[in-house]
């Protein structure tokens, strides 16, 4: 079984790119996967990411198996939630763990999974974005990386 992690956002359109780029994935794959989706409300939003995602997917895909992290803020809680989940389930054991995420987020996210997760090595879906802004952003966003990791762990007590 793989285990897809889509990583939620709250700008809608890299959301949908998102949601597309694992919709094709599970399409594309002759394996059984489960679904994580992590992402919780955002900006005044009374639905979380995770939700959201999960009605746009089960469009398509209605009996696929769904796990949904409504809770998580940003990327390194994404992973820490991810990481109990696993630990709970034992689902680390013989499954493969896919992340779908943008692409111009990967190297941000690789950075904190390893900080986070680290005993795993994730296979990657990547989205594809033309979003100027988002590219031009993540330099900035890498540089608070570990503090990122750190403020996370410490606010979980881990």
């Amino acid at each position: 079984t793989k285990i897809i992690v889509v990583l939620g956002c709250d700008n809608s359109q890299i959301q949908d790119q998102r949601v597309q780029s694992v919709i094709h994935y599970i399409d594309s794959s002759p394996d059984k996967v489960v679904l994580y989706l992590s992402g919780g409300s955002k900006n005044g939003n009374t639905n979380s990411e995770a939700s959201i995602m999960r009605t746009k997917i089960e469009k398509t895909h209605p009996d696929i198996k769904i796990y949904t992290d409504n809770i998580s803020s940003n990327t390194a809680e994404n992973f820490i939630n991810l990481n109990k989940w696993i630990e709970e389930n034992n689902s680390s054991e013989n499954n493969q763990v896919v992340i779908t995420t943008s692409d111009f987020h990967k190297d941000r996210a690789e950075k904190i999974f390893n900080g986070v997760v680290g005993n795993i090595k994730p296979e990657w879906n990547l989205s594809i974005s033309n979003c100027k802004w988002c590219w031009e952003a993540e330099p900035i966003h890498m540089k608070n990386v570990d503090a990122d990791i750190m403020r996370a762990l410490e606010l979980h007590q881990i």
